[in-house]
């Protein structure tokens, strides 16, 4: 009996010895701060952000399409002041793409130093000549350079890594005049669409109507320096612009922007923007929303 009470006495000595450690043990870990579950490899990953530089050139036209380790330079202004010492804050590497709309001096100059500046793999351009020495300059440039030379072809596609510019314009049978031969380009990324159109007058935005091709853009760049002659009621009425962006000099000889443009995009709904009121506009899109900074 002796014996029994004390191996009985010892089962329940060791059970409440292993009943305190339990207790002790669960208010340990209760203590603790609760561990967080490690990050999760499911979270949605941001659009990358596309930029659009409307650099302030005075009278002419400078756009630089910034997309990560992809840019294109739509035209380049006069040859003085020059836009190498802008666009080379954003260059990585090689220019992807040259577009020159057509060939007047104050979108083709400033691109006669880029392509002795940079190297640039692909120059896109409408078929047109002229006889003036800038284009002659421009021309020996483009020739100098070893780049692909490609021409537009209406309904065709510019593509530069994840970004793809529809070709609106010129059509195939050029035009009599050099403006209405500007290449115009649609560029859609996300929910977010942008229109270029050079110096595109009101005959090329018919020709472009006769195409049944979308043309709903968030931001336009008005045709031809906001003049009268672009910028037609019924182009507008198809592209639903949001924002307008003028690109004029102050104080310009030819009068521009005209003031029925300016009320035909007010008409329109679009807010305006102006490179001789609010300098470079560059406009930042990450496909869902947009939001527009102006150096001035």
């Amino acid at each position: 009996m002796e014996t029994k009470r004390l191996l009985k006495g010892k089962v329940i000595g060791f059970v409440v010895i292993v009943a305190s450690i339990i207790v002790i043990a669960i208010l340990h870990w209760t203590s603790l701060p609760p561990t967080l579950p490690p990050p999760s490899n499911e979270e949605p990953i941001p659009l990358n952000e596309l930029q659009v530089h409307f650099i302030d050139v005075g009278q002419g036209d400078s756009i630089l399409i910034d997309f990560g380790p992809n840019e294109v330079l739509i035209d380049g202004g006069e040859r003085s002041p020059g836009i190498t010492d802008y666009i080379k804050k954003y260059i990585d590497g090689p220019l992807e793409v040259i577009v020159a709309t057509h060939p007047h001096a104050d979108h083709i100059g400033g691109l006669i130093k880029v392509l002795e500046d940079f190297q640039v793999e692909e120059i896109w351009l409408n078929g047109d000549t002229s006889s003036s020495k800038t284009y002659q300059d421009f021309m020996a440039a483009v020739n100098a350079e070893g780049a692909v030379v490609n021409q537009t072809k209406r309904n065709g596609t510019i593509s530069v890594g994840n970004l793809n510019f529809s070709i609106l314009n010129p059509p195939d049978t050029l035009f009599s005049d050099a403006n209405n031969n500007s290449i115009a380009l649609r560029l859609k990324y996300g929910d977010i669409a942008f229109l270029f159109t050079g110096d595109a007058e009101n005959k090329a935005e018919a020709s472009i109507l006769t195409t049944r091709s979308t043309l709903q853009a968030q931001i336009l760049k008005a045709g031809h320096h906001c003049s009268r002659t672009a910028s037609s009621e019924a182009f507008l009425d198809e592209v639903k612009p949001e924002k307008a962006i003028c690109m004029v000099g102050a104080g310009n000889s030819y009068g521009h922007p005209h003031q029925e443009t300016l009320t035909a995009l007010s008409d329109i709904g679009a807010e305006v923007y102006r490179t001789d009121i609010n300098g470079t506009i560059v406009v930042s899109t990450d496909g869902v929303d947009y939001k527009i900074k102006t150096s001035k």
